[in-house]
């Protein structure tokens, strides 16, 4: 199996929290984000892993964690391509028809999940070209409940109804030559032209996963790893 991580973000709405790509910041222990998702992909039979990455997130890695980079491959970006020109520029690193494609700030905690199942509903469906992990989300806000002024209730943060993307993916090449564009983002408009097309498909989480866009998910991030052991030494 083979996979490629999205990690060439400028990380804005970490800054000046931490002046570089939220992608080596530490999450447990002295390691970086980047290395527990390369860890992660590993641990669940991912054989070979490129990174999607800016030139000046590549110099940084490349001083600061230099030995993960014998256990990866580099697809580097001399100007931002947005993540669909990203993905599109490290398919010539791939060797196989179909990868798994993640984001490097969302993580999954579920036990139960593999990427190989995103990877197994390519075949399972005749003409399926994508696929997208789904999983639940809480409303960023308490609710409060009243009858006419008077406050009866609140339900603090709750679970949403419907279900969102992970950013957690699995293409074939073939649809990413299709769909996405050389400049820009896959997310704008080509998940929604595969979806019209009816080559996308989707598996549901079961278990949690959590997001890191920002400080306050960064801290809750590490709360939550803090409790679980790493995937292994490279």
């Amino acid at each position: 199996m083979e996979a490629i991580i999205l990690c060439g973000g400028e990380s804005k709405r970490m800054k000046p929290y931490i002046p570089f790509n939220k992608a080596l910041v530490d999450i447990k222990d002295g390691k970086t984000l980047l290395e527990y998702q390369v860890e992660w992909l590993r641990s669940n039979g991912v054989d070979h892993v490129v990174l999607a990455i800016d030139v000046e997130t590549y110099t940084r890695l490349r001083d600061l964690k230099p030995e993960l980079l014998d256990i990866v491959n580099c697809s580097i970006e001399e100007r931002r391509l947005g993540t669909g020109g990203a993905v599109v520029k490290a398919l010539d690193l791939l060797s196989s028809d179909a990868f798994y494609l993640m984001n490097v700030d969302d993580i999954i905690l579920s036990d139960e999940y593999e990427p190989k199942k995103l990877l197994d509903i390519l075949n399972d469906f005749d003409g399926a070209l994508g696929s997208i992990l789904l999983g639940g989300t809480r409303f960023p806000f308490g609710i409060v409940e009243t009858e006419s002024f008077r406050v009866v209730g609140f339900k603090q943060k709750p679970f949403l109804n419907f279900k969102v993307c992970t950013g957690h993916y699995a293409f074939k090449i073939e649809g990413v030559r299709k769909y996405f564009p050389l400049l820009g983002n896959f997310e704008d408009e080509a998940l929604q032209l595969m979806a019209v097309d009816g080559v996308l498909y989707s598996y549901e989480l079961n278990g949690e996963w959590i997001t890191v866009n920002n400080v306050k998910q960064l801290e809750a991030a590490r709360k939550k790893l803090a409790a679980i052991d790493f995937y292994g030494e490279f």
